[in-house]
């Protein structure tokens, strides 16, 4: 009876040690194997469909920018020829702007290169503040882009797409542009080169320019200081002209619903009240927005 017991009891044992064994080689192996969906986020080429898309997350403004350029939105044609509106497309609404004067060739800029400068910065205009949020993120990447700061990549993007500047020019570099810094004046006089741009600083307000005796054209890009009474500097391209001598641009600019990306009037030189110039230096630290008082720095192409 005694030696049945130690043989039951040192059969106990042994299985007991064989179950442990086991036990503590199974915890091993799968800590060594990656739980469901570990792999798939650290592969990003078998991530799984349910996986959150890390382009949703958004960037730290500390940290640096992975930025990829939107691809142009609009290429220009013929710009070597003249621009003949026979063989635009129908019914275009920029033909029809053309017919009613809405548009008028003036300044430097050639004249095919003016339409394709029109055509770029319309396909940049939003109608509500939704779809300027959404455009912002396009033009300037997620984490960075927003139709309250959008202005420097906005008019850059402008003038990459009609072909004013080069195709290699990067918007997201001019977000929070300040010429008045070295590296930032080096990063304009890259984009603009002095051999085909020329460079001028307007230290008159805004509100006090006389627009007639120097007039904007299609083309300009512009640094407006926001200076002793604003709370914002801004940056534009104008993009068209009309035969009342009245400068416009697609930027973007606050509203009482939010700020969005829109074409606007910048003056209307018989008219001093008129324009978005004169809103933005109408009142000091304008709730929705004030600049020009400092004057401001101008790019222009060179004539042929």
């Amino acid at each position: 009876m005694r030696s049945d017991n130690r043989s039951l009891a040192l059969g106990i044992v042994i299985g007991v040690t064989l179950a442990a064994s086991f036990l503590l080689l199974a915890l091993f192996t799968s800590s060594r194997v990656p739980r469901a969906g570990a792999l798939d986020s650290l592969n990003p080429t078998t991530a799984s469909a349910t996986a959150r898309p890390l382009a949703a997350e958004p960037v730290p403004p500390s940290a640096t920018a992975t930025f990829t350029p939107i691809a142009p939105s609009v290429v220009p044609h013929n710009l070597a020829a003249g621009f003949d509106l026979a063989v635009s497309p129908t019914p275009d609404p920029t033909v029809a702007l053309i017919a009613a004067r809405g548009l008028v060739f003036s300044g430097p800029l050639p004249a095919p290169q003016q339409v394709a400068l029109y055509r770029a910065s319309v396909n940049y205009a939003q109608e509500s503040v939704a779809d300027s949020v959404r455009a912002a993120k396009e033009i300037n990447g997620v984490g960075y882009g927003d139709p309250s700061n959008i202005c420097g990549p906005l008019a850059i993007a402008i003038l990459r797409d009609a072909a004013v500047i080069a195709a290699d020019v990067s918007p997201h570099d001019f977000w929070l542009l300040d010429p008045s810094k070295v590296p930032d004046q080096r990063l304009v006089a890259a984009a603009f080169p002095a051999a085909r741009f020329k460079h001028e600083i307007e230290t008159t307000p805004l509100n006090k320019v006389d627009w007639t005796a120097a007039p904007l054209q299609p083309g300009d890009f512009l640094f407006i200081w926001h200076g002793s009474w604003g709370n914002f500097d801004h940056m534009l391209v104008v993009n068209r002209v009309d035969s009342q001598g009245r400068a416009y641009a697609v930027t973007n600019f606050g509203t009482s619903e939010g700020y969005v990306i829109r074409e606007t009037m910048l003056y209307d030189p018989q008219d001093a009240k008129a324009g978005i110039f004169h809103i933005w230096t109408r009142e000091r630290d304008a709730i929705l927005g004030s600049t020009g008082f400092g004057g401001y720095e101008i790019w222009r192409v060179r004539s042929p």
